[in-house]
């Protein structure tokens, strides 16, 4: 009788401790990936993410009442990243493309951006046309909107050659090569210029009229899209996300994205 009850109450508090793991959910932390090296969007104060794309990171987890980590790693790797189930949506100065469309899925714009041609401050070296380029060495992030530029306008119609456009992993490791004399020029989104032009002695000499619009990106069917849309649409409206690009860009012009018809075609 005595070993019955105590196999029973062995049973008991087995199904006990397997019920109460089974009730215990799994927290779900929001990965959000960035490439934190381009200000005043995304970069690290110390060991801290800040910039207005983090600010906007840490508003978007706050109003869905999630946890989030940010992951940094390569600016080519965010959307592999997102198709491969990776992370959750990357916030890094994404250009809205339909090259890009097809891969993921993109959030209402939040940004319009240009790209430009940076030099050193003193080069003798004049730009007055965007062929003008052909004869030099210019340099860009891999993947980015602006390397994708001088590719196709220059490089695939045959008015540069392929040795002289030089590919990098981060756009700081261009600028560097440029301020050594290694590279002539570097390609660049004009907000970044700017947040670059406060920690370099660099100079912009050429603006591409490129009407960009930066987004959030998601993976296909991501269930925070929707969500995240109806948050930024409400920091369009209460100027939520102006005061963020204010709070970085201090006296430069903020370019705030108006609507979602805003997109790069």
């Amino acid at each position: 009788m005595k070993k019955t009850v105590f196999m029973l109450l062995i049973v008991a508090l087995s199904l006990g401790l397997i019920l109460s793991a089974c009730g215990k959910k799994k927290e779900t932390i929001l990965r959000i990936g960035t490439n934190a090296e381009y200000p005043p969007f995304e970069f690290k104060d110390g060991a801290e993410f800040t910039g207005v794309d983090m600010d906007l990171a840490k508003i978007i987890a706050e109003k869905l009442s999630l946890k989030y980590e940010i992951i940094d790693m390569e600016f080519d790797s965010l959307i592999p990243s997102l198709a491969g189930g990776k992370i959750d949506m990357a916030i890094s100065a994404i250009t809205i493309t339909d090259e890009r469309k097809v891969q993921v899925d993109f959030s209402e714009p939040y940004y319009l951006a240009n790209q430009v041609i940076i030099a050193k401050p003193d080069t003798k070296l004049k730009i007055t046309k965007l062929e003008d380029l052909a004869k030099y060495k210019v340099g860009a992030q891999n993947g980015t909107t602006g390397q994708i530029y001088v590719d196709s306008m220059l490089v695939s119609a045959k008015l540069m050659d392929a040795k002289n456009l030089r590919k990098y992993s981060t756009n700081i490791e261009a600028i560097t090569d440029m301020l050594n004399g290694n590279i002539d020029f570097v390609i660049i989104d004009d907000s970044a210029a700017e947040g670059y032009s406060k920690l370099k002695p660099i100079a912009t000499v050429f603006k591409i009229q490129t009407n960009e619009s930066y987004g959030i990106a998601f993976p296909k069917n991501s269930v925070y899209k929707d969500k995240v849309n109806a948050i930024i649409s409400e920091m369009k409206t209460n100027a939520g996300i102006l005061n963020i690009i204010q709070k970085y860009f201090g006296d430069a012009e903020p370019k705030p994205a108006a609507d979602s018809a805003a997109t790069k075609k």
